[in-house]
């Protein structure tokens, strides 16, 4: 199923919400938000529907395919410069789309399917170690099934986690009602 994500800065108003929600509609796709504002910032999962056609918004940043955000907050302030240099410098993993400090946080925006979670997570604590550094890790986006059944099973160690195995998108697909 085609989706991508849409990041927005600062937190949208009401009218560009309906607006992508509509768009999403007419063509037959559905929008998942996810706002923060501590970071002044939206994420929109939209699903169903290629970016394709999708007219050019104030403040929106779209990536042709689903991103994963993480705001990470290191507890060693001067970890953040070498956290920023290795995912955002010349030697950082294929799948980062973005990375910038902001209040006292790395924001990382990359595609899982080209990078898995583990190998962004262990170069983050690979460079927080030489610190001594701990994290607090946000997610900041909505994600499509298919990542959360992936990171799920790769965190657990159980192959089995799987988009078709997910009681709650089963109910949906065949139009259960509780």
């Amino acid at each position: 199923m085609p989706a991508f994500t849409v990041r927005y800065t600062p937190i949208p108003r009401d009218e560009v919400r309906s607006s992508l929600a509509d768009f999403a509609r007419r063509n037959g796709g559905v929008v998942s938000w996810q706002d923060n504002a501590a970071f002044h910032r939206s994420y929109a999962l939209v699903e169903g529907v290629s970016a394709g056609s999708l007219e050019t918004q104030d403040g929106a940043t779209v990536s042709e395919t689903p991103v994963i955000a993480l705001a990470i907050r290191p507890n060693v302030p001067e970890a953040l410069r070498p956290l920023l240099e290795a995912l955002d410098g010349s030697g950082r993993p294929d799948g980062i789309r973005s990375c910038e400090t902001l209040s006292g946080a790395l924001i990382v925006e990359w595609n899982l399917d080209r990078t898995p979670a583990g190998v962004v997570l262990e170069l983050v604590d690979i460079e927080l170690a030489r610190f001594g550094a701990a994290r607090v890790t946000e997610l900041l986006t909505p994600l499509p099934l298919a990542w959360w059944t992936s990171i799920a099973s790769a965190g657990l160690q159980a192959p089995e986690i799987a988009p078709d195995r997910v009681l709650e998108a089963l109910i949906e697909e065949h139009h259960v009602a509780p």
